[in-house]
């Protein structure tokens, strides 16, 4: 009885009910499509990072990463990548080179990570050959070695598909070594920092530059089948490269790190704010409302019905007018995040700015389903803390007084 009443009690001001509901669904609307936004945004980075950049795991000789020291390096890299490869739950390894390079071309000069790679191996672990805006992926076309540029080291240093570049580095002997490539191709990630610095050669001709032992490697890149996998696998790969280090790409990438472990907290205190702000609108609604009603609430006291039921009511009328509206937001946010699921945002307006953090243009949202219970809870929650102070607004009233009010 008392949950019917409530429900009629909600409809008696249609207008100012339905002006609530409408609010807390905009507001509601608005955070949960913000989160689909966000986490849409956050999975793009990951997936440039893990796919163009870092992978999911690397492997090292230990100390490697703290200078890139040409010495420390894994002897047979490639039989190890190979067994790497083989293991479940791994998709690809490829074995590199890397050397810290100083560019000098005919327009400027500039410093660059040089990796030296398998063409074919590494299309199986990074799609760098995918983002090739001009040219071809290490594709030798003369005498010269070729060599693979970001598109804002080549506009940097003004070069094109063609261009002859001299590349000085030391070698394992720690002599300058200098050498000319020609530029074979450009590619353009949505990273422009990854883009200016880091460029790619074939593994033979980096080692024959650097003076290095055959088949000896100073990163094994590593690509599994689930990025889920990465840490949960880090200790078999760590067995299987027995005395050398192994790096997940959160422990690669701090920052990515902390980008994934506090998304779902920045996101649900972002709800939160929200929430709080529609509380006080509830509880202006519900308190207005109740002063509406002293007359009758009075003569409710007055037949016998008890505390606890008035209390109870007025805790149903603003449960009920939270969940319509929550839910109704909550619906809304999931069916427009799921048609930008399909339909990415295009945000090429920003491209600049986004490819400085590597965020790409077309963001496609992705509500996480995980905290729908969440939002739910927080709904109700809110709805019973908004309330509490009407309710007992309610309670304080005198029978006998609040009958006589007009």
């Amino acid at each position: 009885m008392i949950i019917s009443i409530a429900w009629r009690n909600v409809w008696r001001s249609k207008t100012r009910s339905l002006v609530m509901i409408a609010a807390i669904a905009l507001g509601l609307f608005a955070g949960i499509f913000m989160m689909a936004f966000m986490n849409g945004m956050y999975k793009t980075r990951i997936d440039s990072a893990t796919k163009s950049e870092l992978s999911h795991l690397q492997v090292h000789a230990p100390h490697f990463l703290d200078n890139n020291e040409t010495s420390l390096f894994i002897s047979d890299g490639f039989t190890l990548a190979e067994r790497i490869a083989a293991l479940d739950s791994v998709q690809a390894a490829a074995p590199r080179l890397i050397a810290e390079s100083f560019i000098m071309a005919a327009h400027g000069t500039g410093g660059a990570k040089m990796l030296g790679i398998n063409p074919e191996k590494e299309k199986q672990v990074t799609d760098i050959w995918e983002h090739l805006v001009d040219g071809t992926y290490l594709e030798k076309t003369s005498r010269m070695p070729p060599i693979l540029v970001g598109h804002k080291l080549a506009e940097k240093l003004r070069l094109k598909v063609g261009t002859k570049i001299n590349v000085q580095l030391v070698d394992f002997n720690g002599d300058l070594s200098s050498k000319g490539y020609r530029v074979s191709g450009i590619y353009k990630t949505v990273n422009t920092g990854f883009d200016e610095m880091h460029m790619f050669v074939h593994i033979n001709d980096l080692q024959k530059q650097m003076a290095i032992e055959a088949r000896a490697v100073h990163e094994i890149a590593v690509l599994l089948k689930n990025n889920g996998y990465a840490s949960r696998l880090k200790p078999t790969i760590q067995q299987t490269a027995e005395g050398l280090d192994v790096h997940t790409w959160k422990e690669l990438s701090p920052e990515m790190s902390i980008l994934t472990d506090s998304m779902d907290q920045y996101m649900y205190i972002f709800i939160l704010i929200i929430l709080i702000a529609l509380c006080f609108g509830i509880i202006n609604t519900m308190l207005m409302a109740v002063l509406e009603r002293v007359k009758e609430i009075g003569m409710l006291m007055a037949i016998g019905m008890n505390k606890r039921k008035i209390f109870g009511m007025i805790i149903f009328e603003s449960l009920m007018l939270t969940l319509t509206g929550g839910l109704l937001g909550i619906l809304l946010g999931i069916v427009v995040s799921r048609i930008f699921e399909k339909n990415p945002i295009n945000l090429s307006a920003f491209a600049q700015g986004l490819e400085q953090y590597g965020v790409a243009t077309e963001i496609a949202t992705e509500f996480p389903t995980h905290s729908l219970g969440v939002l739910v809870t927080l709904v109700v929650i809110t709805g019973l803390i908004s309330a509490i102070y009407p309710a007992r607004k309610a309670l304080k009233l005198n029978p006998a007084e609040a009958t006589r009010t007009d």
